[in-house]
C-alpha cells in the first residue's frame, strides 16, 4: 500500500500565492518611511510581520524577515523566493539600492510603489472602460433570450391556436429564435473554444510572434497597448537606471516585463546593440521599431543633456496619458453606437412583439 504523500511545508505554499497589488504598494512605502527613519532592514521587517493588517502578506513578511534575520541572505533575494508578488525587476532595483546604502534602498521603495501603483492605475483606467460595454451586452443578451427563448414561442402556440398566424416581422424575429436555439450549443462552444485555442497557439513557439505582431497591428488595441507597455518600460528603465544598472542589463530586465513577444524580442536586440557599443539607447529603441518617434527624440535629448532619467519620466507620463486618452474616444464612440444598436434591436423585437399582441387580441375578437 502506498503511503500518503507529505503535505507541502507551509512555506512553499505560501510561495505560491500573490500579494495583491495595492499590498505590495503599501509595503514598500512602509518600507521607504522606516528605512528613511533610519530603521534597520531586520527591525522593519519585524514591525511590519507583526501589524500589517492582511493576513497573507504576514505570512510572506515572516518567511521574508527569517531569511534576513538569520543573514540566511538579503531582503531583495528574500523577495524573490516570491516571484508572483516581486518578478526580476522589482528584486533587481532593490538589490542595487542595498548595494548602495539604506538611504538609496528607502529611495528604491519608494520609486517601486509609485511604479506598481501607476502600472494598477493603468489597469483600472481599462477595466472601468470596459465595464459600461460588457453590461450592455449581457443586459441586451438577456432580454433577446428572454423574447426569443419564452416569450414568443408561447404567442405562436396561442395564435396557431387560434387559427390566426403572426405578422410578418413577428414570424421573422421567431424563425431567428428557432435559429438560435437550434444552433446555440455552437455558438457557445465557439465563444468557449475561441479564447482556449488563443491561449493553446499561445504555448507553440512559432505562434507567439505572428500573434502577438497582429495584436500591436489592430487598429486602436494596438496603439493603446504599444503606448501602455513604452511607459512600462520608460518608468522600469528610469528606476533601474537611477540604481545605476548598465544599460544592456536593463533592457534584459525590462524585457520579461512586457507580456509581448516582439517587444521581448526588441528590448534584447536592443540591449546586444548597446553592448556591443553599436548605437545610443535611443537608436536602438529606434531601430526596433517598437517606440515612437517622439518618445526616442526625447530620449536622445535626455541622453545628450544628461537628463534621461527625467527625459523616460516625461516620456512615461505622456505615453500613459495618450493611451488613456485614446481609450476614452474609443469608449466615447463605442457606447452609442452600442446603445443604438441594442435599442433598435428592442424596438423592433418590442415592436414585433405588440403587433403579435394585437394579432392575439383580434383573432379573440
Amino acid at each position: 500500500m502506498r503511503s500518503p504523500l507529505p503535505a507541502p511545508h507551509p512555506a512553499r505554499r505560501l510561495r505560491r500565492t500573490r500579494i495583491a497589488t495595492r499590498h505590495q504598494v503599501q509595503f514598500f512605502r512602509q518600507m521607504e518611511m522606516l528605512l528613511s527613519s533610519g530603521i534597520l532592514i531586520v527591525a522593519a521587517l519585524a514591525r511590519l510581520r507583526e501589524r500589517y493588517p492582511d493576513r497573507r502578506t504576514r505570512g510572506v513578511l515572516a518567511i521574508v524577515h527569517a531569511q534576513v534575520a538569520q543573514s540566511r541572505t538579503s531582503l531583495s533575494r528574500a523577495l524573490a523566493l516570491f516571484p508572483r508578488s516581486f518578478p526580476p525587476g522589482v528584486v533587481t532595483a532593490l538589490a542595487a539600492g542595498e548595494e548602495s546604502g539604506t538611504a538609496q534602498l528607502a529611495e528604491r521603495c519608494g520609486e517601486l510603489a509609485e511604479r506598481i501603483a501607476y502600472t494598477e492605475a493603468n489597469r483600472r483606467e481599462v477595466r472601468k472602460a470596459c465595464a459600461y460595454p460588457a453590461l450592455v451586452i449581457m443586459l441586451a443578451a438577456g432580454f433577446y433570450l428572454l423574447l426569443l427563448a419564452v416569450v414568443f414561442p408561447r404567442l405562436a402556440d396561442v395564435l396557431n391556436s387560434l387559427g390566426s398566424q403572426l405578422p410578418p416581422l413577428a414570424r421573422s424575429v421567431i424563425a431567428a429564435s428557432a435559429l438560435a436555439r437550434r444552433h446555440w450549443p455552437f455558438a457557445v462552444a465557439a465563444a468557449v473554444t475561441g479564447p482556449a485555442l488563443v491561449a493553446a497557439l499561445r504555448q507553440w513557439p512559432a505562434a507567439v510572434r505572428p500573434l502577438d505582431r497582429m495584436l500591436l497591428a489592430f487598429p486602436l488595441i494596438g496603439a493603446i497597448y504599444r503606448d501602455l507597455t513604452v511607459a512600462l518600460v520608460c518608468k522600469v528603465y528610469r528606476s533601474l537606471y537611477q540604481a545605476n544598472k548598465p544599460a544592456p542589463e536593463i533592457l534584459a530586465l525590462c524585457a520579461p516585463l512586457t507580456g509581448n513577444a516582439c517587444f521581448r524580442e526588441g528590448l534584447r536586440e536592443a540591449g546586444a546593440k548597446l553592448a556591443a557599443g553599436r548605437a545610443s539607447l535611443a537608436e536602438a529603441l529606434a531601430q526596433s521599431g517598437l517606440f515612437p518617434p517622439l518618445a526616442c527624440l526625447a530620449i536622445d535629448v535626455g541622453e545628450q543633456s544628461g537628463q534621461l532619467a527625467a527625459s523616460l519620466d516625461r516620456v512615461a507620463l505622456y505615453y500613459a496619458a495618450q493611451a488613456r486618452e485614446r481609450l476614452g474616444a474609443a469608449i466615447a464612440v463605442i457606447n452609442p453606437v452600442l446603445t443604438l444598436a441594442v435599442v433598435g434591436g428592442v424596438g423592433v423585437a418590442l415592436l414585433s412583439f405588440f403587433q403579435a399582441i394585437y394579432q392575439v387580441v383580434y383573432a379573440v375578437h
